[in-house]
């Protein structure tokens, strides 16, 4: 399945955002991937400019799983509130 196919509906958006978690995202990614579900699913992550490793982490992790994770990075520091709804909105389009 490739995300956007017509011929498949989705059930569930998992949105995650993050700002420098360098030390922890990659666990949370993995949390959500490793989750065995009866549904199809895919997780948008909205990376607020982190400053640190977390944008890179986030990259990898989406070469891996190209048809169930999205990344989209701010291209400055929104704050936390408006990088969630952000992030929300991707996961609509």
């Amino acid at each position: 399945m490739k995300y956007g196919d017509p011929s498949e509906q989705l059930t569930v958006a998992i949105y995650m955002i993050t700002y420098n978690h360098e030390s922890y995202i990659g666990e949370a990614i993995q949390s959500v991937v490793n989750q065995k579900f009866n549904f199809r699913f895919i997780l948008v992550i909205g990376d607020d400019h982190s400053t640190d490793n977390t944008w890179k982490i986030c990259q990898t992790w989406q070469k891996k799983h190209p048809e169930q994770i999205i990344i989209q990075r701010q291209s400055k520091n929104v704050g936390p509130q408006k990088n969630a709804i952000l992030t929300y909105q991707k996961c609509l389009s």
